[in-house]
């Protein structure tokens, strides 16, 4: 005799309703270069493609915050900050490199001793010379006496985040134009936990065809990576001149992370009062996603009965999926 057929039994009806917030970084200095605290809810405006937003929040988060905050599980706190340094031995480019080393080399040494920093350099290849450490007048010494040098041998890294573990040796060697080393340091730099800096001592980015200038799909991958980790890029302008057609690449990927660009060699203490006031702290923007598609959506803010500069990132990404990329 044949079993009576029973349908499967209907699940029960559920609703799920999903809020999602999103943390925007903004970052305000006044004409000084110095941040600009205490600001409140009311003194900022937000528009999400095109459309205005409520903020639900508005936190600074400072040095001193950046410090308590842990990177994941038993992992130390503290954000990372890493330098990426451009050298060449064409005299504009060298001379500016050994006129602003110093100043970039003191400001390392006043960072905050939770802070791990790490240097790399780029020339025809990338090359770790130090990995994140806590040690900053050893990253300051190399600043200062050895970026016309060969790397110096690594010692073990400190029980904290490795840069060199997700930045090989083979992937620094295939890093053979300035685009491929940001778009390697960029993969690398996502797949590591915490509040991230990125701060270029360089004197380019892109190609001159002429008459025209552009960017190659190299950078265009890697600031898509930068912005979807919520990195922000400082360049400093090194280039020993007034001009320069390459510079327009280092402004491009300050703007497109929310970062600022400065030429060092006219005022290179001002390029380093501003630097500073910005890794001093930032505002967190809190908002309501809109209902919008899943992806990257723009992003503009304005102050509200306040004088200063505003950097922020033009752009809100969604997350990437987990092991991506």
């Amino acid at each position: 005799m044949l079993a009576p057929f029973l349908p499967p039994p209907i699940p029960p009806f559920q609703e799920k309703v999903e809020v999602r917030v999103v943390l925007h970084q903004v970052r305000v200095l006044d004409r000084e270069g110095e941040p600009i605290r205490h600001l409140r809810p009311e003194h900022f405006q937000v528009w999400v493609a095109g459309e205005p937003v409520s903020l639900l929040a508005v936190r600074w988060v400072g040095a001193e915050e950046e410090a308590q905050r842990p990177i994941s599980g038993e992992s130390p706190s503290g954000r990372l900050v890493t330098f990426l340094v451009q050298r060449d031995l064409q005299k504009a480019r060298a001379s500016g490199l050994l006129a602003f080393k110093h100043r970039a080399a003191q400001l390392i040494e006043r960072l905050p001793p939770q802070d791990w920093v790490a240097l790399v350099v780029q020339d025809s290849r990338l090359h770790l010379f130090a990995d994140y450490t806590r040690d900053h007048g050893q990253v300051a010494e190399l600043m200062r006496l050895h970026l016309f040098r060969p790397p110096p041998r690594r010692s073990p890294s400190e029980a904290g985040p490795s840069l060199a573990a997700e930045l090989p040796e083979a992937v620094q060697k295939k890093a053979a134009t300035h685009e491929q080393g940001l778009l390697a340091l960029a993969q690398a730099l996502l797949r590591l936990p915490g509040t991230k800096v990125l701060v270029i001592l360089g004197w380019g980015l892109g190609r001159l065809w002429a008459p025209s200038f552009y960017l190659p799909s190299q950078y265009l991958q890697a600031v898509h990576l930068l912005e979807r980790a919520g990195i922000p890029v400082f360049s400093l302008d090194i280039t020993d001149a007034d001009y320069h057609t390459l510079e327009l690449g280092l402004m491009q990927v300050a703007e497109d992370t929310g970062g600022f660009y400065a030429k060092t060699h006219l005022f290179p203490e001002q390029a380093v009062r501003r630097l500073w006031g910005a890794l001093a702290g930032y505002y967190e923007l809190a908002f309501l996603r809109p209902p919008l598609p899943e992806g990257v959506h723009p992003v503009e803010v304005k102050l509200v009965g306040v004088s200063g500069q505003l950097f922020y990132r033009p752009t809100f990404a969604d997350p990437l999926p987990v092991g991506l990329p």
